[in-house]
């Protein structure tokens, strides 16, 4: 992943680095209706990248073979190929925000939705435009290191947990 083949020049960096990956609150867990996806990816104690590759590699098999909308399959119900990657990428940076910060490396690693952003995905359709998500994106990524948390989700200017319910 790139993130992994950038870390040690984030690492060399004298001032605190920034990771911000752009997200989806259709990517928090209350999107996910099976118990057990949603208790592994709770269980932040035991939660690894392996872990995430693996619910990735399902909802691709099951993509495959046309069984990820069967009852009970419990992936998100809107734009499921779009929330499952961000729901991948939503815990990967809660286990690399972690696994960092128990590294004493000083990189903090945030999500941020832009919310309803009027772009060629939402076919021109939004309550924001483009430059103003971008603008809220630059004061996260820019906040001073006193203020910079990490392995946080951000919907729009609010942090909030990306395992909120």
């Amino acid at each position: 992943m790139l993130i992994e083949a950038l870390l040690p020049l984030f690492r060399r960096s004298a001032a605190n680095s920034r990771i911000l990956n752009i997200s989806s609150q259709l990517g928090l867990l209350n999107k996910v209706r099976d118990p057990s996806l949603r208790s592994m990816l709770l269980d932040e104690a035991s939660l690894t990248e392996g872990k995430i590759e693996r619910m990735a590699s399902r909802f691709l098999a099951e993509v495959k073979d046309g069984t990820w909308s069967a009852p009970g399959r419990g992936w998100p119900a809107v734009w499921t190929d779009y929330a499952v990657s961000k729901l991948a990428l939503n815990a990967y940076s809660r286990v690399l925000a972690a696994r960092l910060a128990r590294g004493g490396d000083r990189v903090a690693v945030n999500c941020f939705c832009p919310g309803f952003t009027r772009t060629d995905m939402t076919r021109g359709w939004g309550t924001r435009t483009a430059e103003e998500a971008g603008r809220v994106a630059a004061g996260l990524a820019l906040l001073p290191p006193g203020d910079l948390p990490t392995g946080k989700f951000f919907k729009w200017c609010t942090p909030q947990l990306y395992s909120k319910l």
